[in-house]
């Protein structure tokens, strides 16, 4: 958890003996956290911990005649629950990351950045669509100091992947941000 979100400045744990060994408490001084922990068979002395359990508890009960297994309903619990708007407003994903968490419910709304960005790549595959035969210009790799070449459009092979006939005979494939149109008939 600290490699990948970092060094906490407080930890609030139970008394396990993940906690209490030597090597975590020294790895805790080094690291300058301040550890604190309940008191030893009293769970309850961490009351946030406590609710947290009793809401996942409730939920997951009110989960039980939906599909999938338990371990996929407590992974779409805890998105919700870290998406749910706390008391300062905010919630606990967006504090942590700087953004919010897309969920399916936000799939059923459409807002107007993901409006824009569809408009946007539309405009741009109708701008970067070839024809077979038509004539285009490639990005060149294994020529030394030749940057593009020329050849003519041979097959559409997916959205965005085309193979071309090389002025020179060779077949290459090319991603339409690698191809531009030509606009003359020259060989190069």
């Amino acid at each position: 958890m600290f490699a990948t979100f970092g060094i906490p400045s407080v930890l609030v744990s139970d008394n396990g003996p993940q906690f209490t060994s030597h090597t975590f408490r020294s790895f805790l001084e080094v690291s300058k956290v301040v550890h604190k922990t309940c008191a030893p068979f009293n769970p309850a002395s961490n009351g946030q911990v406590e609710r947290y359990v009793q809401t996942i508890k409730k939920n997951l009960k009110a989960m039980k005649d939906e599909k999938g297994d338990m371990d996929m309903k407590i992974q779409m619990l805890l998105m919700q629950l870290r998406k749910a708007s706390n008391s300062s407003g905010g919630n606990a994903y967006h504090l942590m990351f700087g953004r919010n968490i897309r969920t399916r419910l936000d799939l059923m709304v459409e807002d107007s950045t993901s409006k824009n960005i569809k408009e946007n790549k539309e405009m741009s595959k109708k701008s970067r669509v070839f024809s077979i035969g038509d004539r285009v210009q490639a990005l060149c790799y294994n020529i030394k100091g030749v940057k593009w070449s020329f050849g003519k459009v041979s097959k559409r092979i997916g959205n965005v992947m085309y193979l071309i006939q090389m002025d020179k005979g060779c077949i290459w494939k090319r991603h339409v941000n690698q191809m531009l149109p030509c606009k003359f008939e020259g060989k190069d």
